[in-house]
């Protein structure tokens, strides 16, 4: 089963790669999107990122502080195909207990835009994710045996210099050890972003989450994180980004979160 599904989820990719890489010859150079701090940007992009994250958590009683860092990097084949890896690092560091750390799951995303709406500033996006059980469950760092597979779509709209972005996922886990519930889940992310100016943006984004088959099913999660981007030099390929994150619902998966974001695209 698990076989099955990797071929058709691969073979699928190839399919939609052959779609976006014909669709790149009708494609606007002029509608490219800023990357915000949370979601993804709708456009294929040659970039690297390095991201610092810093969660105060208080689950069930228990407090904790994670601490993390990860490296992604994107390498855009044309205007509307690229090819995405993150690889996430996490330390969690609990009270009155010996800090953890391990290598989280990796990521790897396959993005495609249909330019078909470009005169109009909309921007159409999907794809398809595997995350990797490169994690450790046990101490509660990614996973270490599920491969989820995450189908996703997206829609950027650009008017003079507000950007908005609208996404969707769907995670559907697989290679399940025998009795272990299935749990699936659709997250969603919104974001906009207004250029104050050539070199500082201003950011507001939702991002969250629902559960919905498992233990927790219908359990949502929604955050809100105010931020900002800057091109601290004259180089305009380098931007500098940070935001900081609170919870809206009662459900939630920390009580803050803050980020910073370093960007280089070439």
């Amino acid at each position: 089963m698990t076989t099955f599904c990797m071929r058709a989820c691969l073979s699928g990719t190839a399919f939609f790669a052959g779609l976006g890489l014909n669709l790149s010859a009708q494609a606007h150079d002029e509608l490219h999107f800023s990357h915000p701090l949370i979601s993804e940007s709708p456009s294929p992009d040659t970039k690297v990122r390095l991201n610092f994250l810093y969660l105060d958590v208080d689950e069930d009683g228990e407090k904790s502080k994670e601490y993390g860092v990860s490296l992604e990097g994107e390498y855009a084949f044309s205007p509307s195909f690229s090819i995405e890896v993150d690889a996430p690092f996490s330390i969690v560091d609990p009270n009155g207990a010996p800090n953890i750390d391990h290598l989280g799951s990796i990521e790897v995303g396959f993005k495609f835009a249909n330019f078909a709406f470009a005169d109009h500033g909309v921007l159409l996006g999907y794809g398809i994710a595997f995350v990797l059980p490169t994690g450790d469950e046990e101490s509660g760092i990614g996973n270490d045996h599920l491969v989820e597979i995450e189908p996703f779509f997206n829609i950027g709209y650009k008017r003079d210099a507000l950007e908005v972005v609208a996404f969707t996922s769907f995670g559907l886990p697989i290679n399940q050890n025998q009795g272990e519930e299935v749990e699936t889940e659709m997250g969603y992310n919104l974001s906009f972003l207004y250029h104050v100016s050539d070199r500082v943006s201003g950011l507001l984004e939702f991002d969250g989450g629902t559960v919905l088959s498992g233990e927790e099913d219908g359990a949502t999660v929604i955050n809100i994180t105010p931020g900002v981007k800057v091109k601290p030099t004259d180089n305009e390929k380098f931007e500098l980004g940070a935001g900081i994150s609170f919870p809206l619902t009662a459900n939630r998966e920390f009580d803050v979160r803050a980020i910073f974001s370093a960007f280089y695209h070439f």
